[in-house]
């Protein structure tokens, strides 16, 4: 009786094993789907993403061995192979109960009893260069613990993002030689600190940015006169030695957790310097994309490279990418700019989501290019015996 229940329980296993192994490779993922519009149910969960991070899907089709600790090389691995997040490990909620950034600023106001008033001998000393170190877009955890925290609108956007990252296909405002908008004015290389006024200073392949943020007690600009910009309008107080802000008046653009955001998104940070690092946070308010108050935290590092021939300086999109394609030189030789409709014109300024229209030219373009007979990324082996292997 004993060696029957075995031998049972032996078939059960092998039963199991083999349920799991069809199970794999049958499940739809990021990576095997024909059309990621049609998997929404499948959107929030890790094994979608074979439980990649964000920043672990932007390399995989290099299929490459990183030789670099950034970027799209830094996270390169084999196409479709089992990632390293841990469900659940990024959290974006918010944890302050402050519904809008106007609340949460003059909360903090309040309890700083209106601001330290810092004098030239007393304002916090920030000086030097500096390395962000905001980390990996979207932290440890996969790619589902940021879409579970997006509207359904930007939950599509994002892993349309996601898909063609994973496939290096990367569209950006920067593919255009547009602006990075706000969130790259958060990747500051230096911090001017004045009693009434911080700037903060960033240069990068394609463009150099400033931000002005007013600690004078000024407060925005009236309603009349406040309009979307790229980095918003920003505000700010001392708390002692910590700098907080608010930003508003945002221009919708690309960027940040979740991909994308709209004109109504509005900030609050806080920053403190504490020895060789700015420790600093940022909570998001943008209720057309997430689904309460997002949070992240930012940190900056004292840069130990001081070669005068790595000093940042002054660049833009045109000394990367070459001229800007919508100027060209007219058949009577005056300087002319290519209109919606031209030949060669390249994008709408109109377009409210120009790298998305783009995006969906790019999937377009991929899926006839395989449909002609193109050649995808290798896949990982995706039964559950080989998952092990997969990781780097």
């Amino acid at each position: 009786m004993r060696k029957n229940v075995m031998a049972m329980a032996a078939v059960a296993a092998s039963l199991v094993g083999l349920s799991l192994s069809v199970l794999a490779a049958e499940q739809t993922t990021i990576f095997t789907t024909k059309d990621f519009h049609q998997d929404k149910a499948l959107w929030t969960n890790p094994a979608y993403y074979r439980n990649n991070t964000p920043g672990q899907l932007t390399g995989m089709a290099l299929n490459i061995v990183p030789y670099q600790d950034s970027g799209q090389i830094g996270a390169a691995r084999l196409y479709g192979s089992q990632g390293t997040g841990t469900p659940g490990a990024t959290n974006l909620a918010s944890p302050y109960p402050f519904k809008t950034a106007t609340e949460h600023y003059q909360a903090w106001l309040k309890d700083a009893k209106g601001g330290t008033r810092h004098t030239k001998a007393t304002a916090p000393d920030w000086s030097g260069v500096w390395d962000p170190q905001i980390g990996e877009e979207g932290g440890r955890g996969p790619a589902s613990d940021t879409v579970k925290y997006l509207k359904p609108q930007y939950q599509e956007y994002y892993v349309q993002q996601l898909k063609a990252a994973s496939e290096a296909r990367t569209w950006t405002a920067q593919s255009m030689c547009l602006p990075r908008g706000f969130f790259g004015f958060l990747e500051a290389q230096e911090f001017v600190v004045t009693p009434a006024k911080v700037w903060t200073l960033s240069a990068t392949n394609t463009e150099n940015t400033v931000r002005w943020i007013y600690t004078d007690g000024s407060g925005h600009a009236p309603a009349q006169f406040q309009f979307p910009k790229w980095n918003g309008s920003s505000v700010g107080f001392w708390n002692g030695d910590t700098l907080v802000v608010h930003t508003n008046q945002i221009r919708g653009w690309r960027g940040g957790p979740g991909g994308e955001f709209t004109d109504k998104l509005e900030t609050v940070e806080k920053y403190r310097r504490a020895g060789d690092r700015i420790e600093g946070e940022i909570t998001l308010y943008d209720d057309n994309v997430f689904v309460g108050p997002a949070f992240e935290r930012l940190s900056y590092r004292v840069s130990r490279d001081t070669k005068p021939e790595n000093r940042p300086f002054y660049n833009t999109c045109t000394d990367t990418n070459g001229p800007s394609p919508g100027v060209y030189l007219d058949d009577k030789g005056f300087l002319n700019t290519h209109v919606p409709g031209d030949p060669g014109f390249t994008w709408n300024p109109n377009d409210p989501r120009p790298w998305g229209t783009w995006l969906s030219e790019s999937d377009r373009r991929y899926k006839a290019y395989l449909a002609a007979g193109g050649k995808a990324p290798a896949q990982a082996d995706q039964t559950p015996s080989k998952q092990g292997a997969a990781k780097r």
